[in-house]
């Protein structure tokens, strides 16, 4: 009998980043900046896929550069302090037509994800659709338009 490897990988950082391409809407060579703590099983994840340009980004810590992205993904804050600091973060480097996303395991503000939306709006980040199930939360640069289809 051959031994036929499977399409669908074992590996949750793999699964993660693929949910997470598809409900931005990006292709696998998208440029993408990782906020947060612990991030190097999906920024390995996010290179094994094909991404043009990867790096991540502490929220407590100051960036050298300000590179723009098709996405800027928040994973992982500590506090509602790092919250607000990741979405400053992730609105400069999200492209003119780029994606801010944020997991719901990474919101700390006390009253959950509507909290979240009114921090978002702050930043000049609109929200563009949340995945109820995953607790994801996908942001646009206010006054832009969705990509064309």
């Amino acid at each position: 009998m051959l031994d036929i490897p499977s399409s669908a990988s074992d590996d949750p950082s793999e699964v993660l980043v693929d949910q997470v391409m598809a409900v931005a809407h990006l292709p696998s060579t998208a440029s993408v900046a990782v906020i947060g703590h612990n991030t190097m099983p999906l920024l390995l994840a996010l290179m094994r896929r094909g991404c043009a340009c990867v790096r991540s980004l502490r929220p407590d810590a100051v960036s050298p550069d300000s590179e723009a992205a098709d996405l800027a993904w928040i994973v992982d804050v500590a506090n509602e302090d790092e919250l607000c600091e990741a979405l400053l973060a992730a609105r400069r480097r999200a492209s003119r037509r780029g994606r801010v996303i944020v997991e719901g395991p990474a919101c700390t503000c006390r009253n959950g994800l509507s909290a979240l939306r009114d921090r978002a709006a702050c930043t000049g980040l609109d929200v563009v659709s949340f995945d109820h199930v995953a607790g994801r939360l996908v942001l646009r640069p206010a006054g832009t338009q969705p990509p064309a289809r």
